[in-house]
């Protein structure tokens, strides 16, 4: 086995992996999220072990700059394992191969930590080789619980496994006259949408330059669109949707509370599913739930499966190489 760090050439050869073996839809670790972070203005690194020029395991990694010239990586919803599966020691040899590849970057870059926040289903053993291993569970990133529909079901069974108050909400909108529509022409409406939802559901939201920025770049590369609901042609409920590896995602929404009696947001969600479906995915991530820290927004999700299981990843875990830069860095975030 060998650690390479990958370059330009590898990109059919990466994402054919990343397609392949991510438990989830691939997007944070995929060729196409390193163009995104780069207009960001972020360093990526794209690590691999390899056997026999056989992908093992591979990272996509982002390095976040802090003060005082200081770093740390984040590796989003990776690593990656081939197949996914821890099944023994090769597996973990693989990961040690990996970090000791990525800690190699960290003097370099000045980076004081790295975290890691990957799609991998929560389990004691799986968190007992990391601690091991001496990485620390630091709660999450990216969600730790999911809700995902399978749309291999038809749409009568997709109505019916929806709560019936759901239902009644679509009719509801359907009556009211809400219309669907797309495009980047959206993005202001969206971009006051998602201000107003932030305050009054109490979420941090990115900067408008992010959103502008992954629309910008993923629309191009045919992943990301915009998806509104108006009102007598006012844009009161928008979406930014995601489709990768046959992989429908509902990243970000906001909504005018003005209109709530409208009920356009789940009019928006039920023709985003039946236009996945019609597009040719298999799954539709509703991308977040937590009945306690969102519990209207879960609440909304899941009348969408009301008896779906959510599916739920193991957290963010971080590898400290500096330990006073690491107490400060954790003492200057509270």
């Amino acid at each position: 086995m060998k650690v390479i760090i990958c370059n330009n050439t590898c990109k059919k050869q990466w994402n054919e992996f990343i397609n392949k073996n991510s438990a989830d839809f691939g997007l944070l670790q995929s060729w196409e999220w390193e163009v995104f972070q780069k207009t960001l203005g972020r360093g990526v690194f794209k690590v691999v072990v390899e056997e026999n020029s056989d992908i093992l395991a591979c990272a996509l990694v982002v390095k976040q700059t802090l003060r005082l010239g200081k770093s740390y990586f984040y590796i989003p919803r990776g690593p990656i394992l081939a197949d996914n599966k821890f099944v023994g020691e090769k597996q973990v040899e693989v990961l040690e191969l990996l970090f000791n590849k990525i800690k190699s970057l960290s003097k370099k870059e000045k980076a004081i930590f790295l975290r890691m926040d990957p799609a991998w289903n929560d389990n004691e053993d799986l968190k007992n080789i990391l601690e091991s291993s001496g990485f620390k569970s630091s709660g999450q990133v990216q969600p730790k619980s999911t809700l995902i529909l399978n749309l291999a079901k038809s749409e009568d069974d997709l109505l019916s496994d929806m709560k019936s108050k759901t239902r009644y909400n679509i009719k509801v909108a359907q009556k009211n006259g809400i219309t669907i529509d797309r495009g980047e022409k959206y993005f202001k409406d969206f971009w006051n949408l998602t201000e107003k939802t932030s305050q009054r559901q109490e979420i941090i939201s990115h900067d408008k330059n992010y959103y502008k920025k992954l629309l910008q770049v993923l629309s191009e590369l045919g992943i990301a669109e915009l998806v509104v609901a108006k009102y007598k042609g006012e844009v009161i409920a928008a979406n930014l949707m995601i489709s990768a590896n046959k992989w429908c995602i509902y990243l970000y929404g906001a909504s005018d509370y003005e209109h709530r009696n409208k009920m356009a947001p789940h009019l928006l969600q039920w023709e985003s599913i039946k236009y996945a479906k019609e597009s040719g995915c298999k799954y539709y991530d509703f991308w977040g739930v937590d009945d306690d820290k969102w519990p209207g927004i879960t609440r909304f999700k899941k009348g969408f499966a009301q008896n779906k299981e959510f599916t739920n990843y193991i957290g963010s875990w971080d590898e400290v190489y500096s330990g006073i830069w690491y107490n400060m860095y954790k003492l200057l975030r509270k």
